[in-house]
């Protein structure tokens, strides 16, 4: 069987798989319907591994699946080549057919905004020997400046050093994404400048004392506040909102939009539900009677209209402390709550009750049980808990949650925003962070968020504020801040109206391996100038890494406030603490 038929063998069988036509995975992915067929029965190779790697993801296709297609998609490419080597004709489909244009000519257009220098392709021959080289790299175990291995699949020594800190497509050697074997030039995403969501900065409470933090933050998340339902409506029809109250004058205060959290159901409501791990009479069960939450819903969104502006319809729904229904339930739960809030307050988000233990099969599949209800079309986003393995793992490991999530969702037709509410429950199994590790966690815990733009990250609830018993203090209430949340606020004021427009990570952005990055331009009222000033902030997961500054390079800016000149050509060492580098135009 030639190289050609094993791609196109694979393709059919997952698109055989999945139930859809031709015309439904052209509509999908972007692509001709003549495009699809012509790939599915083996008579053209795509151009590139993404348009397979599309075609496949909207079939379902799984981590090893897409690892099989990129080992027969290269050894196509390199047959496919080797026949061009012979008649000297192009392929069909490359660059220039009429059949089709390239499949990456769309996603490099905004890329190229941020392209500081281009480099031109190189022959066909010659990137099909380095495909090879790839390949046969791909294999070999990779590590990272401490020795552990590397989720990025990038390499590098104790120190790593050369690249010129570029930050566009082009300006690199390159990476293979560990995630599906695929060669990768550029960052990891490109769009044009965009705004921040003003509450992309957000925090949890854990008070309730109606006090706020005293360093720069966008938003504040209700739980653990004392303001759950049972607090709320201690008796059916009787309600204290002393507590809720207080905070909402506190945050408004501030200037703080609020995402109130509905959970913790009264004893009242449900007597036979097992209790919450709250010190109070909350049960992790629904209501026996759903209008008894409906009720409740409409006094909330009644006295609270225009002044809470988000409400997150649940807290860990995945988890049994907190919820033991049935997601049918709780999907009967959300439209009623959703129907209410609409109407009361028709300028409210909803998010869908919050999902944990993502990182077992078991939690992805029960979301995506919540996801099949349908519960989803009633809300704009989807609140899930985004942490890492352990309580003390990177932040770098949301990434990886992220984009698993996001597979959930796409495998069932969903596409969702998404805010990340912090840690569950089951996160907290004791572990402390050291003083330094805590200070570059804080930090890099938004960063990573900015990172998962791609997987349609739109806020970050930092877990919590106020709190003493948990693995990160940032500030204990009526205390003074912390330094990790010192340096909150100062990232927070770093990025105050700039737009972001790129992340990338390594050789693919011009940076030495392990190197993370995101860009940013100027923000206000025009259009960023794409040769104008730009901002890049710089951290490493594991470890340091050294590079030249490139051009238009002059000052760099570290969390600890320190700030010094710099130029082109200076070399920079980077490490697990972020730095931001500021260029002129």
């Amino acid at each position: 069987m030639s190289e050609t038929h094993e791609l196109a063998d694979l393709l059919q069988e997952l698109k055989e798989r999945s139930g859809r036509s031709y015309t439904a995975l052209a509509s999908r992915t972007g692509l001709s319907r003549s495009s699809v067929h012509r790939y599915c029965q083996g008579l053209t190779v795509p151009a590139s591994f993404g348009t397979v790697e599309r075609i496949a993801r909207v079939c379902g296709a799984g981590q090893g699946e897409l690892d099989r297609l990129y080992g027969a998609w290269a050894r196509a490419e390199a047959e496919a080549a080797s026949g061009e080597a012979v008649s000297g004709e192009a392929p069909s489909g490359e660059a220039g057919s009429p059949a089709e244009p390239p499949a990456s000519s769309a996603a490099a257009e905004p890329a190229a905004r941020t392209t500081r220098r281009s480099i031109p392709l190189p022959p066909r021959r010659l990137r099909t020997l380095l495909l090879a080289m790839v390949v046969a790299v791909a294999v070999v175990s990779v590590v990272t400046f401490d020795g552990r291995p590397d989720p990025g699949g990038e390499g590098g020594g104790a120190t790593a050093s050369g690249g010129t800190g570029g930050g566009g497509p082009g300006s690199g050697g390159g990476t293979v994404d560990r995630s599906s074997g695929q060669r990768i030039d550029g960052p990891y995403w490109a769009l044009a400048p965009k705004p921040l969501d003003r509450e992309f900065f957000g925090m949890t409470m854990n008070t309730d004392t109606g006090l706020m933090p005293d360093f720069d933050v966008g938003g504040v998340r209700l739980w653990e506040s004392e303001t759950r339902w049972a607090q709320v409506e201690p008796e059916r029809g009787k309600f204290d909102w002393r507590i809720l109250e207080r905070t909402v004058r506190g945050a408004e205060r501030e200037r703080l939009p609020i995402l109130f959290v509905f959970g913790g159901t009264p004893g009242w409501a449900a007597p036979e539900g097992p209790k919450t791990p709250y010190h109070d009479d909350s049960r992790a069960a629904p209501p026996d009677d759903l209008a008894d939450w409906e009720h409740f819903v409409e006094k909330v969104a009644t006295r609270y209209r225009s002044r809470i502006g988000a409400y997150e319809l649940w807290d860990s729904a995945g988890a049994t402390s907190h919820y033991t229904g049935s997601m049918a339930t709780l999907a009967e739960m959300v439209r009623g709550a959703a129907r209410i809030i609409r109407r009361v307050d028709p300028d409210a988000k909803l998010a869908c009750p919050s999902f944990g233990k993502l990182w077992e099969a078991e939690g992805r599949e029960l979301l995506a049980k919540f996801v099949r209800t349908g519960a989803y079309e009633f809300c704009d986003t989807a609140a899930l808990k985004l942490h890492p393995r352990r309580a003390d793992g990177p932040p770098e490991e949301i990434i990886e949650l992220a984009a698993k999530v996001e597979d959930v969702f796409r495998r069932n037709d969903q596409g969702r925003r998404v805010w990340n509410t912090g840690p569950g429950a089951e996160v907290d199994d004791g572990a402390r962070l050291s003083a330094r590790r805590a200070n570059d966690y804080a930090v890099r815990f938004y960063l990573v968020g900015l990172y998962a733009r791609k997987s349609f990250v739109e806020r970050m609830y930092f877990y919590a504020w106020g709190g003493r018993n948990i693995p990160l203090v940032v500030q204990p209430v009526g205390g003074p801040p912390a330094e990790p949340g010192r340096r909150i606020g100062r990232l927070h004021a770093w990025l105050a109206d700039q737009q972001i427009t790129s992340c990338g990570k390594g050789t693919g952005v011009g940076l030495p391996p392990g190197v993370y990055e995101c860009v940013f331009r100027p923000g206000g009222t025009r259009e960023p100038d794409p040769a104008g000033p730009r901002l890049a902030i710089r951290w490493t997961q594991h470890g340091r890494a050294e590079a030249e500054l490139d051009e238009g390079a002059h000052r760099l800016r570290r969390m600890d406030g320190g700030v010094q000149r710099v130029r082109a050509g200076e070399r920079v060492m980077y490490g697990e603490t972020p730095v931001l580098v500021e260029y002129r135009t």
